[in-house]
C-alpha cells in the first residue's frame, strides 16, 4: 500500500496564529469595554482602550460603549469615551444616538455633554423622532433648551407620525417648554404644529398651555382623531376651564363635528355638569340636533352618573324642550333615560315637567322601562308591581 500523502497544512491543534491572537484579543477587549461602559467602570474602559479596543465597538444590537454609557447614567464613562474620540452620532440598530438617549433622561448633564461636543441635534432615528422631540415627551427642560440652541439647530418643526416637539409638550402641559419651542421659532400658526399641539393641551385640561398656544395664534379648528377639535375635545373630558378658554378667545360655541354634535352635546354625553354650564353661561344653544335628532338634554338623560341631574336642569333652565323628540316620531329624554335605566335623569325629567304618556313606536316611557328591565325606572314612572 502506498504511503499516504502528507500535506505540509498546518496542525489544527496548534496555537493560533499571530495575527489570530491579535483579533481575539481585540474582540475579548471590545466586549469588555462595553461590558466596563454599562457598568460604569471608568478604568477598565481606559485600560480596554488602552489594549486596543475600538471605542465604537458595537454589540448585537449596534450600541456603542457611548450608548450604553448614557443608557445606564454613566456620566464619567461618557465624559472618557468623549475624550476618546467616540462617534457621537454613532446609531443603534432602531436609528437612536446617544443624544437621543440622554434627552430621555431625567438629569439634563448627559445632552448637555453631548451638545457642548457636538453632537448633531438634527438626527432622527428609524421612526422619525429628534432628539428633541424625545426630550419634549421625557427629558428635562434644561435638556431641550440645549437642543433648540444648538447650531444648525432644524427640527423644531419636525413630524413623526403627526408628532412635533411641540405637540409632545403641549400634551403633557410642559408650559415652559411650550413657550421655549415658540420663542425659538416653532411654526405655531402652522395647524399640524400649532393646532394640533392646541388640541392635545385641550384634551388633556393644560389650560396655562392653550391660553400660551392661543396667543400665539396656533389654529382653534384643528383636529385628528375623528375630526375632534379642540373645543369638543375638552368638553368630551370635562375640561371645562379649557373650554372657558376657548370661548373667551372668540371659538364659536356651536361648530359642530362630522357627527353634527356640539360642543355642549360632548360635554352632556360625559355627564361633564360644570362643562355644560360654562358652555350655556357662554352662549352654546341647547336645542341643536346631532345628525340622529338628539339634543343636548337627550345626550344628559342617556348618561348614567350623577353629573347628568345638574346638566339636566341647566339644558332645561336655559330653554331645552323637555319633551322634544329625536326626529318626528322618536324618543323623548324621558324614554331615552328610562331605557337606560338612569333613575336620577328620570326623576329630574319628570320635575322639569317631562309628559310621561308620550308614546315613540307605540311605547311609553314606562314600556321602555319594562322592556330593558329597569324596574326602579319603571316605578318612578307609576309601575306598581301586581301581587302574585
Amino acid at each position: 500500500m502506498a504511503a499516504a500523502l502528507l500535506l505540509p497544512t498546518r496542525n489544527l491543534l496548534a496555537d493560533d496564529t499571530p495575527e489570530e491572537a491579535r483579533q481575539k484579543a481585540v474582540k475579548k477587549a471590545q466586549e469588555a469595554l462595553l461590558a466596563a461602559a454599562k457598568q460604569g467602570d471608568v478604568g477598565q474602559v481606559r485600560a480596554q482602550l488602552k489594549a486596543g479596543a475600538d471605542v465604537n465597538a458595537r454589540d448585537s444590537i449596534q450600541r456603542t460603549p457611548l450608548l450604553l454609557a448614557v443608557r445606564a447614567g454613566q456620566r464619567p464613562v461618557v465624559r472618557a469615551l468623549i475624550d476618546a474620540g467616540a462617534g457621537l452620532d454613532a446609531r443603534d440598530q432602531d436609528g437612536r444616538t446617544a443624544l437621543m438617549e440622554a434627552a430621555r433622561r431625567k438629569e439634563a448633564i448627559f445632552a448637555l455633554d453631548l451638545v457642548a461636543a457636538g453632537a448633531d441635534v438634527n438626527v432622527a432615528d428609524n421612526g422619525g423622532w429628534t432628539a428633541l422631540m424625545f426630550a419634549a415627551r421625557e427629558g428635562t427642560l434644561a435638556s431641550a433648551r440645549a437642543i433648540v440652541r444648538a447650531p444648525k439647530q432644524s427640527t423644531l418643526d419636525a413630524l413623526a407620525k403627526e408628532a412635533s416637539a411641540l405637540s409632545l409638550a403641549g400634551e403633557r402641559g410642559r408650559q415652559a417648554l411650550v413657550r421655549t419651542l415658540i420663542e425659538a421659532g416653532a411654526n405655531v400658526r402652522k395647524p399640524e404644529i400649532g393646532g394640533r399641539a392646541l388640541q392635545l393641551a385641550a384634551q388633556a385640561g393644560h389650560v396655562d398651555v392653550v391660553r400660551t398656544l392661543m396667543e400665539a395664534k396656533a389654529p382653534l379648528g384643528f383636529s385628528v382623531w375623528e375630526n375632534e377639535a379642540p373645543l369638543h375635545a375638552a368638553a368630551a373630558r370635562g375640561q371645562w376651564l379649557v373650554v372657558e378658554a376657548l370661548l373667551e378667545a372668540g371659538l364659536e360655541p356651536d361648530q359642530v363635528d362630522r357627527n353634527g354634535q356640539t360642543a355642549l352635546m360632548k360635554a352632556a354625553a360625559g355627564g361633564h355638569d360644570r362643562t355644560v354650564a360654562s358652555l350655556l353661561r357662554l352662549g352654546a344653544s341647547p336645542e341643536i340636533m346631532d345628525r340622529d335628532g338628539w339634543t343636548a338634554l337627550m345626550h344628559a338623560a342617556a348618561h348614567p352618573s350623577s353629573g347628568s341631574v345638574p346638566a339636566i336642569r341647566d339644558l332645561v333652565r336655559t330653554g331645552a324642550a323637555v319633551n322634544r323628540r329625536a326626529g318626528s316620531n322618536g324618543k323623548t329624554p324621558l324614554m331615552i333615560a328610562a331605557e337606560k335605566g338612569n333613575e336620577l335623569a328620570t326623576d329630574e325629567l319628570l320635575r322639569a315637567g317631562a309628559q310621561a304618556d308620550l308614546k315613540s313606536g307605540g311605547k311609553t316611557a314606562l314600556d321602555f322601562a319594562l322592556a330593558e328591565g329597569n324596574k326602579r325606572c319603571a316605578e318612578r314612572l307609576g309601575y306598581v308591581e301586581k301581587p302574585r
